[in-house]
């Protein structure tokens, strides 16, 4: 058995390095071969850099050309990490953006006792680190009220009351489009110890509907702001451009347009993967 976990380990870094390769010189176009493998090596590194750690947390700016033609998970997944602490305290990853090795190891991640809460179990799963898992809809999760001390929503509030079966799950009645998200927020507020903290992330930019999500605008980051009630609440803007992702502020991100690979097949020229912005709002109960 540890012989045949070795060939296994082996081929699956040969694959891991052919695809990057692959990925470099074919010019590092998103959503190519290689670019799941190139995106998740470069989170890796980031997490790994307590310097760039720093410039997220006090939201100052980053480096030139930093995450460039990758998506808006090259900042969300910093962004969170450097905000929630190394403190051993209950903690629930709301639509399960933090269920990746780079991440669960993380000394801020390890260091919680976390719940991980999405549709439909994953490939991944890291239960013997530490980590629980339990499937449903967030808007009527199964924990008692008051139970956790951090709660994150990575990218998942936009795909709230749309329609998931497109991508996400089999299940028809995740087969919505009334896009309403304010229950989930709700809900989550529910959850949360009083003092606790949500932190949510959403794509931003002009107003889109595309069937399986919906890209956030001004008005409706402002309604998950009113519907939580925060005793405080902090916002942080990051945009991308051809330069790569940068902090930046409300306006300037307004008119961002979403990249769909499922829909606009070809490239933009700007490398943009996914989002060109990206709010990240932190709301204490």
């Amino acid at each position: 058995m540890r012989f045949r976990k070795k060939i296994y380990n082996f081929a699956k870094k040969l694959v891991f390095q052919r695809n990057l390769l692959s990925y470099e010189l074919h010019g590092r176009k998103p959503w190519s071969r290689g670019y799941f493998e190139y995106k998740w090596r470069e989170i890796g590194a980031v997490l790994k850099n307590n310097d760039l750690l720093k410039l997220f947390k006090n939201g100052e700016k980053l480096p030139e050309k930093y995450g460039v033609g990758v998506d808006e998970r090259i900042v969300e997944i910093p962004w969170i990490i450097s905000q929630i602490g190394g403190d051993r305290v209950e903690m629930l990853d709301a639509g399960s953006a933090l269920n990746f090795v780079e991440i669960v190891e993380h000394k801020n991640v390890a260091s919680k006792n976390l719940f991980v809460m999405n549709l439909n179990p994953e490939s991944n799963c890291f239960w013997k680190k530490g980590v629980s898992y339990v499937y449903g809809d967030i808007r009527k999760a199964p924990f008692k009220s008051d139970n956790f001390d951090i709660i994150s929503c990575v990218s998942t509030l936009e795909h709230i009351g749309m329609d998931n079966t497109q991508i996400y799950t089999g299940e028809k009645q995740f087969k919505e489009n009334n896009g309403d998200y304010l229950p989930a927020v709700l809900e989550m507020k529910r959850m949360l110890k009083p003092g606790g903290t949500l932190f949510i992330t959403v794509p931003f930019g002009q107003y889109e509907n595309h069937g399986f999500f919906q890209q956030f605008d001004l008005q409706m980051v402002q309604k998950i702001i009113d519907a939580f009630g925060a005793a405080s609440c902090e916002s942080v803007f990051y945009k991308y451009s051809k330069n790569g992702w940068q902090i930046s502020d409300e306006a300037r991100c307004s008119d961002a347009k979403y990249f769909n690979i499922h829909k606009d097949k070809q490239i933009d020229e700007d490398y943009a993967a996914a989002a060109r912005a990206v709010v990240c709002i932190i709301l204490k109960k």
